[in-house]
C-alpha cells in the first residue's frame, strides 16, 4: 500500500512538473544569423516555412484582431507553417498588437514584418528625399514596439522597390541608408540583432545586382536577410538559374513570396528547395503566397465572409492546403548545426554602374544622410521580460486531483495527506523553476548589456555627454517639434486597400504615389537629394521610366 501511494505521489508530481516545463518552453526562441544560415538559440538550423498573411478585417494590419490571429495560428500550425509574412501594420495603433504576436508565439510561429513600402523612384529628375525623417520616426517606432517579441523574425525595409525599369535602381542607396540608420538605432537601443531584410521582385535582370549592392560593404550598412519573390511558371530551368545566381552569396537568402504554378499548386518547387541538398544549402526556406484568397486566386483557405476580408473560421481548406501540408511533412531539408557549420562564403564586391544592363548605381557612391538626425540621442531600453504560453491549466480537470490520470486515490501518509505532499513537491519544483528562470533572465540581461555597443561610429556621430540625454528620448533631434511636423498626416507605411494593392506599380503605365490614407494615385516618386548618379545615359529631362535594355 505504501509503495503504491509513493508511486502515485511521484507520478503526479512528475506529470505536473512536465506540464509546467512544457508551458515554460512552449514559446519560440529568437532566430539569429551565422553566415548564410539561420539558427535558433539551441543551435538548430532554422528553415522558413511561412505563408503570406493578409487576415482579419483590416488588410493594412492583420495583427490587430487577436481572435482572428488565434484562429489562423492554429490552422497555420496544422499545415506545417512556422512563420507568417506581414506586409504592413497600422502605425497609429502601436501597442495593440501584443495579442496576435502572442497567439502566433504559442503556436510556434514567427512573424516577418515589413515596416512599410519604401517609396519608389520613377523619374531621374525627381530629387525629393525618399529616406526622410518622417519615415525614420515611423519605422523606429515600429521597431520599438515589436523588438520585445522573440518570435519577431525580421524587419523588412522594402518590397519590390527595385523592379523591371532601370530608373528604379536609383533608389538603392536610399535603401542602404535606411538599413544603416535602423541598425544603428536597433543597436543603440540594446535590442537583439533582429535581421533587417529586403524583398526583391521576380525581375531577373536586377535581382542579383540588387542583392550584391544591398549586402556589400560594411555590415553596419548592409541588409542582413535577402528575400526573393517568385511567381507563375517556376520551371526547372528557372529554379536552376536561381540556384546558380545565389550559390556564392554570403547572407541568408529566402523566398519572401512563392507564387509558383498558381493553377495547380502542387508545390514541386517546395520539394526542390527543401529536398535537394544543393538548394537547401543556399536557401533558408520560403513563404507561400498566400493564406487567404485574393483577386488573383492565390489561397490556401477560403473564408465564409461575404466581404472577402478573411474573417472568422475558414469555410474551406483548398486542395493547395492539403498538398502543402503533405509536402512540408514529407520533405525534410538537410541541415547543419551551428557548432558544425563553418562559414566559408566571402562577401562579393559592390557592383559598379553599368548603363548597358540598366544598373545606374555605383557601389562606391556615398550613402545619403538625414539632415538633423543625431544617433547619439538614442538611449538604451531594458528589454521587457517575455511572456510564456499559458494555453492550459496546471491542474487536470475531473472529480478529483488524479481523476483523469488513471492513478490510485491515496488518503494519507504518516499523518500527512497525499495532496499536502504533492503540494510540497510542486512548491519545491516551482521554486527550482523560478530560480532557473531568474538565473536565465539575469544571464540574458547581462548578455544584452555586453552586446550593446557603448559608442557606434557612423555618419551621424557627434560627441556629447550622455547625461544630457533623456532616459526615454525617442527621437534623435535637438527638438521634437521638427519631428512632429514631419510626421503630421504622413503615414508613409500604409498600403492601399484596393484589390490591386499588391502590385500598384503594375496596375497602369503611369507612375504611382502614396496618399496618407493609403490609396494610390498617379504621380511622381522622388529620390533622395544628393544621391543621383550622373554618368553615361543620364538625361535629367527624362520624365518617364524606360524599360531596361536586355543584356
Amino acid at each position: 500500500m505504501m509503495s503504491a501511494i509513493l508511486r502515485s505521489k511521484y507520478q503526479t508530481a512528475l506529470l505536473l512538473f512536465l506540464f509546467i516545463y512544457r508551458s515554460a518552453v512552449e514559446a519560440v526562441s529568437p532566430v539569429s544569423i551565422k553566415g548564410t544560415k539561420l539558427y535558433d538559440e539551441n543551435g538548430a538550423q532554422f528553415f522558413l516555412k511561412g505563408a503570406v498573411y493578409v487576415g482579419g478585417d483590416n488588410r493594412n494590419d492583420p495583427l490587430l484582431d487577436t481572435d482572428q490571429c488565434k484562429i489562423d495560428a492554429e490552422h497555420l500550425k496544422n499545415v506545417g507553417a512556422n512563420a507568417v509574412y506581414v506586409y504592413s501594420i497600422d502605425y497609429g495603433k502601436l501597442g495593440q498588437h501584443r495579442g496576435c504576436m502572442e497567439e502566433f508565439d504559442r503556436q510556434g510561429i514567427y512573424v516577418w514584418l515589413q515596416l512599410g513600402q519604401f517609396p519608389m523612384v520613377t523619374s531621374r529628375s525627381d530629387t525629393t528625399p525618399k529616406w526622410d525623417l518622417g519615415l525614420y520616426n515611423i519605422w523606429t517606432s515600429i521597431i520599438d514596439s515589436f523588438s520585445e517579441f522573440d518570435n519577431l523574425l525580421a524587419f523588412g525595409i522594402g518590397q519590390e522597390t527595385v523592379n523591371d525599369t532601370s530608373v528604379t535602381t536609383l533608389v538603392a542607396p536610399s535603401l542602404k541608408a535606411a538599413a544603416r540608420d535602423l541598425k544603428l538605432f536597433r543597436d543603440k537601443r540594446g535590442y537583439r540583432p533582429i535581421p533587417i531584410s529586403y524583398s526583391a521582385g521576380d525581375f531577373e535582370q536586377y535581382r542579383l545586382l540588387t542583392a550584391q549592392y544591398l549586402t556589400c560593404g560594411p555590415a553596419e550598412s548592409s541588409v542582413d536577410l535577402y528575400g526573393v519573390n517568385i511567381f507563375n511558371n517556376c520551371s526547372d530551368s528557372k529554379l536552376n538559374r536561381l540556384q546558380s545566381e545565389f550559390s556564392n552569396h554570403h547572407t541568408p537568402v529566402v523566398f519572401a513570396e512563392d507564387g509558383c504554378f498558381p493553377l495547380t499548386r502542387e508545390f514541386s518547387e517546395v520539394k526542390t528547395f527543401f529536398g535537394e541538398p544543393e538548394f537547401s544549402r543556399i536557401f533558408s526556406g520560403m513563404n507561400i503566397y498566400q493564406w487567404g484568397r485574393n483577386e488573383e486566386g492565390f489561397a490556401l483557405v477560403v473564408y465564409n465572409d461575404e466581404t472577402n476580408q478573411n474573417v472568422g473560421q475558414p469555410g474551406a481548406f483548398l486542395p493547395a492546403y492539403t498538398s502543402l501540408q503533405q509536402v512540408w511533412s514529407e520533405t525534410v531539408p538537410q541541415s547543419t548545426s551551428r557548432d558544425a557549420y563553418s562559414v566559408s562564403s566571402t562577401q562579393l564586391p559592390c557592383p559598379t554602374a553599368n548603363p548597358q544592363v540598366g544598373w545606374l548605381v555605383d557601389g562606391a557612391v556615398a550613402l545619403p544622410v538625414i539632415s538633423g538626425l543625431d544617433i547619439n540621442t538614442v538611449t538604451a531600453r531594458t528589454r521587457r521580460a517575455r511572456t510564456t504560453s499559458t494555453s492550459g491549466t496546471a491542474s487536470p480537470t475531473g472529480s478529483g486531483t488524479n481523476a483523469n490520470l488513471g492513478l490510485e486515490q491515496p488518503t494519507t501518509v504518516g499523518g500527512m495527506s497525499t495532496g499536502a505532499i504533492v503540494g510540497i513537491v510542486v512548491a519545491i519544483v516551482a521554486v527550482v523553476l523560478g530560480g532557473i528562470g531568474v538565473a536565465f533572465w539575469l544571464w540574458r540581461k547581462r548578455r544584452a548589456q555586453q552586446n550593446a555597443p557603448e559608442h557606434l561610429s557612423g555618419p551621424y556621430e557627434k560627441a556629447g555627454d550622455s547625461s544630457e540625454r533623456g532616459s526615454m528620448a525617442k527621437t534623435e533631434l535637438p527638438t521634437q517639434e521638427r519631428a512632429a511636423n514631419e510626421l503630421e498626416g504622413g503615414f508613409h507605411h500604409q498600403l492601399a486597400t484596393k484589390t490591386d494593392w499588391k502590385y500598384p506599380y503594375e496596375a497602369s503605365n503611369q507612375p504611382v504615389g502614396e496618399l496618407s490614407d493609403g490609396t494610390w494615385r498617379p504621380g511622381n516618386h522622388f529620390e533622395l537629394e544628393g544621391s543621383l548618379l550622373p554618368g553615361p545615359g543620364y538625361h535629367p529631362a527624362e520624365q518617364s521610366p524606360v524599360p531596361a535594355p536586355k543584356p
